[in-house]
Order: structure tokens, then C-alpha cells, then sequence
């Protein structure tokens, strides 16, 4: 298989994802058009509707942060779609659970961008399901998916450079999630959660992948990372999983190593070996970086915070760190004492030194019985139902149980 990949750089850029200006603009489209044009973008969007699906998991205005697509990008993407005599234009995408599409639009903020090229935002979340047959699949014999990316001719993928503590890295596969509805969303968010991703790419392929990695983001991603400044680099390709191992390549990530682009090369989806790709532009030697990995594991990783595990998976351990996490930069973590049981079949008598009044989280489905058995009338336990519990509920409930105001 010879696939084109584009490779577009630039040393500098003025301005952030948040504060940026014409010149900026300006700037970003010409790379950005660079590194489309190495794809057909022209012809592919000529004359065609054509939706864009960003990553916007979380956008935040107030924090000039890597977590979400880049507004350059999507602003000198929506305009280039713009010039190439696109019939119509819609930028849409389901952010994290919790978070409406209608939420989200107004936290991007780009209202006056959208009118200047006469595009609108698509609310997946407002859309009826389709219920797709899933023949190829593995994991459960119908998708469903919203109706309204069905009315667009042309999918073009935009999702941001960047590591995740659950499937290593996240972009043009994992940035398919966005189309998954929040009440199916953690059904597979196990170990699992590569296995739905591909399946997700039997019914949706892009035709167009473009991972934005002005700004990347490394250590505790997907969302409390470190922000990569100034990465300046964009990667194109017609074929998602071709881009996606460029984009592993670029953050010091082997991409054999990512079981969804295994798996998706295994079934004929693209190639995961560079040297079977046609790369143009900038020779990825030189800009690769190695990335700070994110820190799974929630045991000893703050003051105060027992964590006990046994055998819990991915799943859970992902979700809990990701709450820790976000506790902590919030401010909101305290130094008490309190424990946390994750997994299965814990044994207080053999196992645990709980003081009566420390607060105790049993986490997960896989908890259930530890918490009816041993802690149903401890009036500061708290069972966090789930496989695995969403880590806003836990981040919710440690709030409530300490006192502290969540907002």
C-alpha cells in the first residue's frame, strides 16, 4: 500500500489557540492549505457538502490549552472549504459527557467566523439515531450513530495532537468517539475501547484526516495534560490510519505499539509502518519529539489518597486518575485521610485499616460487593456504579462527601 501523508511545519506562529489575530490567521491557513493540497482537498470538497469534525472533549476559552482542536484550524479550514466551492460547510461534534453540542458551541466562541464563511454548528446530541448493522464488526451487531452526519457528502476529521492516559494517543481513530452517543459511551470503554474504535470505522471512514498539532499535549492526557507549545506541525492524509502513525511517530510513540492502529491495519484499513508510507513535506526525523507519557495508576499519586486495587482494569483506573487529576488542578484535593477500592472482592479484616470516619469510594461495578457487604452503613461510603463510573460522577461525589463546592 503506498499512502500520501503531508507534513506541513513552521518554527514560529504568532499568537495561542485563544488569542490570536489576522496575521495569525492568516498564516495558519497557508500551512494549512500546504498541507491539504498534497491530498486533492480542491477536488474532493468542490461543490460538496462537507462536515468537519473537530475534537472539542472540552473546550475552555479561559485557558489557552491543547486538549481541543485548535480554532485556527478549524476557522482556516472552514474558509479554505470556503475558496474550494464547498455547497456547504457544518463543524460538529458530541464533546464529553455532560457537556451539551449547544454548551460546547457557545464555549467555542466562533460565531462571527462561521457567519463570515456561512457555516453552522451541527448538534450531534440533537440528532435521531441510526442504528447501523455492524457486519464487520466484533463487538456488537448494530452502531448507532447520528443521522445528520448522513446528510453531509464529505467527513473531514480534525483531531488534535495528542497522548491519552486509556489508548495511548488520540487522534484520527480515537477522535471518532465524537460520534458515539453519550448513553453508549462507556458500554466499551475498557480495554475494549480499541476494538469499538475500528468497529466505528467500518461505518464512518473519513475522507479526510487532518491532525492539528499547532499546540500537542503530553503527560496526563487526554485532558489534564501539559500543553506541547508551539508544535507548529499539521498532518494530512486521505487515510486515517496513515495519519495516525505518522502522528504517534511525531510524538515518540511507536505505532505497533497502539492496538487500534494494529488492529485497524490488520483489517485493511491502511498502513502502520512508515516506510509504507509516501510522506511529503518536512522529513519527521526532524521535528519528532518524545512525549511525556501519561501515569495510569492512581496508588501513592497524592498526599492522602489511598488507592487499593485489586485486578481492576483499564477502564477504571483510566477514569479514576483522570478524576484525581482534575480534583488537583482544581484545587480541590485534600490531604485527609481517604481511601479508594478499585476492583474486586476486597477484604476489610484482611486487607484494610479504615478509620470508621475516614471516607471510603468503592469504584466500579466490580466494587458492588465489597460496598454492600462491608461499608452499606458507613455513613461517608459511597459507591460510584459503573464499568467504569464516569469521572465526573466521581469528582461530583469526593466534592459532596468533603464539602466543596464542585463548580
Amino acid at each position: 500500500m503506498n499512502v500520501r501523508v503531508a507534513i506541513s511545519h513552521l518554527d514560529k506562529i504568532s499568537g495561542t489557540p485563544n488569542e490570536f489575530d489576522a496575521a495569525s490567521l492568516t498564516t495558519i491557513q497557508h500551512l494549512t492549505l500546504e498541507t491539504l493540497d498534497v491530498c486533492g482537498f480542491e477536488d474532493l470538497v468542490k461543490d460538496k457538502s462537507v462536515l468537519i469534525k473537530p475534537n472539542l472533549v472540552r473546550p475552555n476559552p479561559d485557558y489557552p490549552s491543547a486538549t481541543t482542536t485548535d480554532p485556527r484550524v478549524i476557522i482556516a479550514l472552514m474558509r479554505l472549504c470556503r475558496d474550494a466551492g464547498a455547497r456547504s460547510i457544518g463543524v460538529g461534534d458530541k464533546p464529553g459527557i455532560g457537556l451539551s453540542c449547544r454548551a460546547c458551541e457557545k464555549l467555542l466562541n466562533l460565531d462571527k467566523y462561521f457567519k463570515e464563511v456561512d457555516a453552522h454548528f451541527v448538534y450531534f446530541d440533537e440528532s435521531e439515531e441510526q442504528w447501523e448493522a455492524n457486519p464487520e464488526g466484533q463487538l456488537e451487531p448494530q452502531l448507532p450513530i447520528p443521522q445528520v452526519i448522513h446528510d453531509y457528502e464529505v467527513f473531514l476529521n480534525v483531531p488534535k495532537l495528542k497522548l491519552h492516559m486509556h489508548t495511548g494517543i488520540s487522534l484520527g481513530i480515537k477522535n471518532l468517539f465524537g460520534l458515539v452517543p453519550e448513553h453508549f459511551r462507556l458500554k466499551h470503554h475498557r480495554e475494549d475501547l480499541h476494538r469499538f474504535l475500528v468497529d466505528y470505522l467500518y461505518r464512518v471512514n473519513p475522507d479526510l484526516t487532518l491532525i492539528d498539532g499547532l499546540w500537542a499535549l503530553e503527560g496526563q492526557a487526554p485532558i489534564c495534560g501539559t500543553p506541547v507549545k508551539d508544535f507548529n506541525t499539521l498532518v494530512a492524509s486521505r487515510n486515517v490510519v496513515a495519519a495516525d502513525t505518522v502522528g504517534a511517530y511525531l510524538m515518540g510513540v511507536n505505532p505497533q505499539s497502539i492496538s487500534m492502529i494494529r488492529i485497524a491495519q490488520a483489517e485493511g484499513f491502511g498502513p502502520s509502518d512508515l516506510n509504507e508510507i509516501d510522506i511529503h513535506g518536512i522529513d519527521p526525523k526532524i521535528i519528532r519529539r518524545h512525549f511525556t507519557r501519561p501515569i495510569l495508576s492512581s496508588q501513592d499519586a497524592y498526599p492522602g489518597i489511598d488507592v487499593q486495587v485489586r485486578g481492576g482494569c483499564v477502564g477504571c483506573m483510566s477514569s479514576l486518575r483522570h478524576a484525581l487529576d482534575r480534583l488537583h488542578l482544581a484545587g480541590k484535593l485534600k490531604e485527609d485521610h481517604q481511601t479508594i477500592l478499585l476492583g474486586m472482592r476486597h477484604s476489610i479484616e484482611e486487607d484494610l485499616k479504615i478509620a470508621n470516619d475516614d471516607p471510603i469510594f468503592c469504584y466500579g461495578n466490580c466494587c458492588i460487593e465489597t460496598f454492600t457487604e462491608q461499608f452499606l452503613h458507613q455513613p461517608k461510603a459511597t459507591w460510584l456504579e459503573g464499568c467504569p463510573p464516569h469521572f465526573m460522577e466521581f469528582y461530583r461525589q469526593y466534592c459532596k462527601v468533603n464539602g466543596i463546592d464542585p463548580d
